[in-house]
């Protein structure tokens, strides 16, 4: 039961970087983001039997809760909403999340290269112009 409870934990702390990272502060808060964490978490213990792979689980269904928060609320300026949605994904779950080039390739679907080629060119795309 306590590898359970820990690995819940883990994914919860995940959940919420993420949630965070792409909502953000709404009225200086992330009353928000936390609660579309808490949904998503919720769903995930609900479906988690049923997951071939935990994390692609957790990854899908937080990806979809914050994508039907963006669909109803007013976006907020963000450096990576310029970036291509598989580049902005590897961004989110490489810096601000903080997962693994391997962990995040098994939650994006993809493969490893593909994350550290995405990673590159995000970066690129970021990264200011010289005068």
């Amino acid at each position: 039961m306590e590898t359970a409870s820990k690995l819940v934990d883990a994914i919860r702390v995940l959940v919420v970087r993420y949630c965070r990272a792409r909502i953000g502060r709404r009225s200086g808060t992330y009353e928000t983001a936390d609660a579309v964490a808490k949904d998503s978490c919720l769903e995930i213990l609900a479906g988690a039997a049923q997951a071939p792979a935990l994390i692609t689980f957790a990854y899908d269904v937080t990806r979809g809760l914050v994508d039907d928060f963006h669909r109803t609320a007013a976006e907020l300026p963000n450096p990576l909403s310029g970036l291509p949605g598989q580049q902005r994904e590897i961004m989110v779950l490489r810096s601000l999340v903080g997962l693994s080039t391997d962990d995040t390739a098994l939650a994006l679907g993809c493969s490893v290269q593909a994350v550290r080629l995405g990673q590159h060119r995000a970066l690129t795309a970021l990264r200011p112009t010289p005068a």
